[in-house]
């Protein structure tokens, strides 16, 4: 796919305030991958437009992605764009709730950019379809800077939404399966969980 019809969806994205990682969080997620050449089989639990999973399909031939997706409209606008960078061959794109979707593959990484309030289920749901080494990436969890921020005042949705991004930032970082740093900084707050047992 062009760059220019990349950007395209990209910036159409944005205009209908459809949910994409900031780009400096994609530009550390390709960087990622990159540096991680063992990386072939990848899970994204949040397709929205497909956008992600075309830019991480190009980092390398031979890297296939599973992508799930709730929403049956950005599911299909995901189709259309798969098959306009002619990646439907590498990208299989599934409509329905992450924490339903059934597989025996196993996994390298496992990419979660979706409902913050599930990112515990779907981790542990998602387990099953790990090995030690498997690395998950979990997008979100500075919630636009609200969560570390006490000074802004909050409706009461906000305040259950932050208290559930802070309780399974602090279960990640203490679950010993995992190796985990987080980014506060980089993106929404990204945290990498490297698998160890």
């Amino acid at each position: 796919m062009k760059e220019s019809k990349l950007n395209e969806i990209h910036d159409e994205a944005r205009k209908n305030n459809i949910p994409l990682m900031k780009d400096d969080g994609m530009d550390f997620l390709i960087h990622y991958l990159k540096e991680h050449e063992n990386i072939r089989d990848i899970l994204e639990i949040g397709t929205a437009v497909g956008y992600s999973a075309i830019r991480m399909a190009q980092v390398r031939w031979d890297m296939r992605i599973d992508t799930l997706e709730v929403n049956p409209k950005m599911y299909e606008q995901a189709l259309e764009n798969i098959a306009d960078a002619d990646l439907s061959d590498r990208i299989t794109c599934w409509l329905g709730d992450g924490a339903q979707f059934e597989t025996e593959k196993k996994y390298d990484l496992i990419f979660v950019d979706a409902a913050k309030s599930q990112y515990r289920r779907y981790m542990e749901h998602f387990m099953r379809n790990s090995l030690p080494g498997t690395v998950f990436i979990f997008d979100n969890l500075a919630f636009h800077g609200i969560v570390d921020d006490n000074s802004i005042s909050h409706n009461r949705s906000t305040v259950q939404m932050v208290h559930k991004i802070l309780k399974f930032r602090e279960h990640l970082l203490n679950d010993e399966r995992f190796e985990t740093i987080y980014y506060p900084d980089t993106g929404d707050g990204i945290a990498v969980a490297k698998r160890i047992k």
